[in-house]
C-alpha cells in the first residue's frame, strides 16, 4: 500500500491501509530506534538531478573524458554509490519513484515519460514542507511541468520554458532547457530563500538529453581527441533524421558520443557555478547535497539509438548517485546495489524520523552512508537491486547484483540478445562485460535459476500490493509469462 495522505481517504481504506501495515513490516518497524541516533537534520537539502546521465560517461566513474571533473571534486567530499540502479528509465516513472519511495508496478506509473503522481500520495516535496521547510524547484524537462503536477509540494517553481506551452520539435526546445537557463532561474530562488531557516530545493538540468546540442557559442573539447580518433565507430540509422537527432549532417557514432560527453561536461560546470553562488550565500554550511541522475542514455548499444526506456540494460538503469554532508566519510565509496527508491525512506528518516510513511518499499541508505557494513535486516536491502522497462507488449523486469544481471522479457517475444533461446532470460557477467553484450543464461543455468528466484518473489510481492490496475496486470502477465500463474 502505497504512503497516502490520511484526511483523503475513506474510513474503509484507512482499515485496509492498517491491515496492510501489518502484514508487511514497514521500514520503520524493521528498523531499530538505534539507526536514527547521531543523525543530526541539515537545516537545507539540496537535490541535483541530471537528466539522461549514464554513470559510465562520468570522469566521476572511470570514463576516459573528463566529463565531470567538478562533480568528481564535490564527490570526494562525500560518499559516492558505484551501482546505483533506477526504477524504470524514464523520467516521470523514475522521478515517481523517487518521490514516493515506491515501485513502478506497485503505483502504475510506468512506460510513459510524462506522468502525474496522484494526489493520494504523500511526495517527497510534501514531506519536505510537512516537516517545516521552505520549498523550491527548478525543472528544465517539460514532463515534468507544473501543468501534471509536478509543483505540488513547492512554495516556489519555475520553469525554464517559462511555463505553458511548449516546443514540440526537439531541436527548438534544447536551447530552452541547457545549464545556463535552469542557473539563470535557480540563483534568484537560492537568494529569495537564503535566509530560510530550513530549505529543500530540486534543481533539475537536462543537457545530456537528445538531441546533444550545445548552447550557441559553446565549443565542444572532444571532437577530435584521442577518444574521438581511436578505434571504433559505425554510422548512426537513418531513421535518426526523422526524429530530428542528426547534427550538421553528421552521420558517424562517434560524433554523437562526444556530443553527448559534451553536454555532460556543459551540466557539470554549471553546477559548479551554481555550487559556487550557494557557498557565497552561506547555503553550504549545514546542509546536505544529493547528486543523482534519473536514467541513463543508449548510445547505439544493443541497436538502441538516442534513448531510454524500451531496455533493461545498464546503460539507462545504472546512474551515479552521491551524498555530501558534514560527519560523513569524505571519499568513501559504496560498492553495494542500491537503487533510486531508497531515496525517500533516506530522507524521511534524516529530516522526519518519527513520521511514519506506510508501505514504504525503498529502503534508508543510512547504513551505508554512515561507514561501516551493515549486517543482519540492514544489509539485505542492499545485496541486489530490481528494475524494470520497455514498451508494450514486451515488459523487462531485471535482478542484478554485484556482479550478475538477470533480464527476463515477459512480452512472449524472444530475447533480443543474438542467438538467444533462453526462453526470455538473459544473464550477464557485469563485471566481465559491463555492457551486456553476452548473454550467459545458457551457460550459467546455476546463475539463472539463483536470480530467478528472487525476482519471481519481488514480482509476486508487487502483484500482492499493487494499487493500479495498469501495474498489477503488468506484473501479473509477467508471472503468468514465468509459469506461476498457470
Amino acid at each position: 500500500m502505497p504512503p497516502l495522505k490520511l484526511s483523503k481517504i475513506s474510513s474503509v481504506l484507512f482499515v485496509l491501509l492498517v491491515f496492510v501495515a501489518c502484514r508487511r513490516a514497514t521500514e520503520e518497524e524493521k528498523t531499530p530506534a538505534s539507526t536514527h541516533a547521531g543523525l543530526h537534520p541539515p537545516r537545507r537539502v539540496f537535490l541535483i538531478t541530471v537528466d539522461t546521465l549514464r554513470a559510465d560517461h562520468m570522469s566521476l566513474y572511470g570514463y576516459p573524458r573528463a566529463t565531470t571533473p567538478d562533480l568528481g571534486r564535490l564527490a570526494a567530499t562525500g560518499v559516492t554509490f558505484d551501482h546505483a540502479i533506477c526504477q524504470w528509465p524514464k523520467t516521470g516513472s523514475s522521478f515517481a519513484s523517487m518521490f514516493t519511495g515506491l515501485y513502478p508496478h506497485t503505483t502504475g506509473l510506468t512506460h510513459k515519460a510524462a506522468l502525474r503522481i496522484p494526489d493520494s500520495y504523500l511526495t517527497l516535496p510534501e514531506l519536505f514542507k510537512e516537516s517545516g521547510y521552505e520549498t523550491f524547484g527548478v525543472v528544465s524537462n517539460a514532463v515534468l511541468a507544473a501543468r501534471f503536477s509536478w509543483n505540488t509540494g513547492f512554495d516556489d517553481f519555475a520553469e525554464t520554458w517559462g511555463g505553458g506551452e511548449f516546443p514540440a520539435d526537439a531541436k527548438q526546445f534544447r536551447p530552452l532547457a541547457s545549464a545556463p537557463k535552469v542557473n539563470d532561474l535557480a540563483v534568484p530562488l537560492l537568494r529569495k530563500h537564503a535566509r530560510a531557516d530550513r530549505l529543500f530545493a530540486w534543481i533539475h538540468y537536462s543537457d545530456p538529453h537528445a538531441p546533444y546540442i550545445l548552447p550557441d557559442g559553446e565549443a565542444n573539447p572532444f571532437v577530435g581527441d584521442a577518444v574521438f580518433n581511436g578505434p571504433g565507430d559505425r554510422p548512426i540509422p537513418k531513421r535518426l533524421v526523422n526524429k530530428g537527432y542528426v547534427l550538421k549532417e553528421q552521420t558517424d557514432l562517434k560524433f554523437y558520443v562526444a556530443q553527448y560527453d559534451g553536454n555532460v561536461l556543459l551540466a557539470d560546470r554549471y553546477i559548479r557555478k551554481l555550487l559556487d553562488e550557494m557557498r557565497s550565500l552561506g547555503l553550504l554550511e549545514d546542509s546536505l547535497v544529493i547528486f543523482a541522475a534519473d536514467h541513463g542514455e543508449s548510445l547505439g548499444e544493443h541497436n538502441s539509438w538516442f534513448e531510454h526506456g524500451p531496455l533493461p540494460y545498464n546503460t539507462t538503469a545504472h546512474v551515479p548517485l552521491f551524498f555530501v554532508m558534514d560527519g560523513l566519510a569524505a571519499g568513501r565509496r559504496v560498492d553495494r546495489p542500491v537503487e533510486l527508491v531508497d531515496l525517500y525512506p533516506t530522507l524521511r528518516e534524516l529530516i522526519a524520523p518519527d513520521r511514519q510513511v506506510p508501505g514504504l518499499e525503498g529502503h534508508s541508505l543510512w547504513p551505508l552512508l554512515r561507514g561501516g557494513e551493515p549486517h543482519g535486516h540492514q544489509a539485505a536491502p542492499f545485496r541486489q537491486a530490481f528494475s524494470e522497462a520497455g514498451r508494450r507488449p514486451n515488459l523487462y523486469n531485471s535482478v542484478q547484483d554485484s556482479t550478475w544481471k538477470l533480464v527476463f522479457n515477459s512480452g512472449g517475444k524472444r530475447s533480443r540478445a543474438a542467438g538467444s533461446k533462453t526462453g526470455g532470460f538473459e544473464l550477464y557477467d557485469l563485471t566481465r562485460d559491463p555492457l551486456e553484450a553476452r548473454n550467459l543464461a545458457a551457460a550459467k543455468p546455476e546463475e539463472v535459476r539463483r536470480l530467478r528466484r528472487d525476482l519471481v518473489a519481488w514480482m509476486r510481492q508487487a502483484r500482492a500490493l499493487g494499487d493500479e490496475e495498469e501495474g498489477d496486470a503488468e506484473t501479473e502477465r509477467a508471472l503468468r509469462a514465468l509459469g506461476y500463474l498457470n
